[in-house]
């Protein structure tokens, strides 16, 4: 007899630590691809509309979950640049002008913060812009 243990060999590997297999975006995954490709195709007028809808929705939980530790990384440096605790301490330092003599910095930053919440909730709205 071999040290082996063969107990689990048909269970997915554990990649989603401390959790077992499937991971969240697994499941969500598998929830939109039920809704576009089973109950979609056979549905019509507002029900269709509102099962696109929470497709879409999936869709972007599971870009948020992908990308949210990047970009958390990334707005805090982007606020650590600016000198700001939070967004609305954004706004209220642009109302008040003190990014009115760096305003191609600030355009930049914002630019980037714009990008990441589009990456999430829009993501083809890179292709149209680069193919009118």
């Amino acid at each position: 007899m071999n040290n082996v243990d063969m107990s689990d060999w048909g269970l997915p590997s554990r990649t989603n630590y401390p959790y077992d297999a499937p991971s969240a975006i697994e499941l969500i995954q598998a929830v939109e691809e039920c809704i576009t490709e089973e109950v979609l195709p056979g549905s019509a007028g507002a029900t269709k509309w509102k099962l696109r809808i929470a497709a879409n929705a999936l869709k972007i939980a599971v870009r948020e979950i992908e990308r949210g530790n990047s970009h958390r990384d990334a707005l805090e440096t982007i606020f650590n640049d600016l000198e700001v605790i939070d967004e609305p301490d954004l706004s209220r330092k642009i109302k008040e002008g003190d990014y009115d003599d760096r305003f191609e910095m600030l355009q930049e930053k914002l630019l980037s913060i714009v990008a990441m919440k589009l990456e999430v909730a829009n993501p083809s709205y890179f292709k149209s812009v680069q193919n009118p």
